[in-house]
């Protein structure tokens, strides 16, 4: 990453205002006067979201409906310029419209009551006891649906949370990971600094695509929303989930030859997957409407229409969070390269 590009990381699309490499002048220029929110999404993606989590067919599938959500998200709390708005839009559509329609077609309409979003944390309580379950799908989730819900809650509808729930449920069955040496973390922002620690230890694998990395991707959504918990007002269900938290930033290092692994792939940008171009790419666009297949395609549907739009969501609130910016721009090469580079093995 150049000084340029972490000046606009740090300083730009982290301080919650957009790279000003992909906003354009009018926006840039209208920004100094704090006159431009930037161009967003509308609530219907909130809806689509929950819709898309609820009718999923088991937790896993509920990525997709999340995914929709992190991206309405994403483009709400970062100043982005319209083309780049645009460009996401356009996936998060193909994914609606396209894989899995069905999925989020509406549910039947029911009376509201937002007295029943406060169901969806209290099921939370069994997934996050004792340690790490399913990468922290289950907080991943609540932190999502709660906070979506809040938005438009004519949707807390007994049956869509009644779904929302059983996801909670279904992960909290699996037996908790538990770190190798638990720890207490101070408050939210020391969990965030752990996060980055950790992170910054996969620097060796920069650049080695075939050595297989842990869920690097889940350990930043997994962050943010444990965060995310604590400021909605469910600080001590956040706290619940340290220890599973440090069972996850906690994966270790693979051990490897570097003379069976050369360093084959330059230093990902994230201005550039923030561009328009990215998202726009022909060559991106095959390879993420083929199906995920470990041999052919490694890295497919399911980054652009999932785990790209949660990362991108979860690492833009945490690095404000971040003083020390070295370690922020090492965490980005970490974190990105397994989505600029389809052949990177695990992450």
């Amino acid at each position: 990453m150049t000084r340029k590009e972490f000046v606009q990381l740090s300083a730009g699309l982290m301080g919650g205002l957009g790279i000003s490499e992909v906003l354009d002048e009018p926006v840039r220029a209208a920004e100094k006067e704090g006159s431009v929110a930037g161009s967003v999404l509308d609530e219907s993606y909130l809806v689509k979201g929950l819709t898309g989590m609820a009718r999923s067919k088991g937790w896993f599938p509920a990525h997709l409906g999340a995914a929709v959500l992190s991206g309405y998200y994403l483009c709400q709390g970062n100043r982005l310029k319209p083309e780049v708005v645009a460009a996401i839009k356009k996936q998060l559509d193909a994914l609606i419209e396209t894989v899995t329609p069905e999925q989020f077609e509406p549910l039947p309409e029911e009376p509201a009551d937002p007295a029943l979003i406060e169901r969806i944390p209290a099921s939370l309580a069994e997934a996050v006891a004792g340690g790490l379950r399913a990468h922290g799908h289950a907080v991943i989730y609540t932190s999502l649906t709660v906070r979506a819900l809040r938005a438009v809650p004519e949707m807390a509808q007994a049956t869509l949370i009644d779904k929302l729930c059983a996801h909670n449920l279904a992960i909290a069955k699996h037996r908790p990971q538990k770190p190798v040496k638990p720890t207490t973390y101070a408050d939210s922002g020391e969990m965030v600094k752990a996060l980055f620690d950790n992170l910054a230890r996969f620097e060796p694998l920069l650049g080695r695509p075939s050595v297989r990395r842990p869920n690097f991707t889940h350990m930043t959504t997994h962050t943010e929303a444990l965060l995310t918990l604590d400021e909605l007002g469910y600080g001590e269900l956040s706290r619940a989930g340290h220890l599973g938290h440090q069972a996850h930033v906690g994966e270790l290092v693979p051990d490897f030859d570097p003379t069976g692994h050369p360093v084959v792939e330059a230093h990902p940008s994230l201005e550039t997957i923030m561009g328009e171009g990215f998202w726009d790419s022909n060559d991106h666009q095959h390879q993420w409407n083929q199906m995920w297949s470990e041999k052919d395609n490694p890295n497919g549907y399911w980054i652009a229409f999932g785990h790209l739009f949660k990362v991108l969501y979860a690492y833009h609130r945490l690095v404000p969070l971040m003083e020390d910016k070295a370690k922020v721009q090492l965490c980005s090469r970490v974190l990105l390269e397994r989505y600029f580079n389809p052949q990177v093995s695990g992450g």
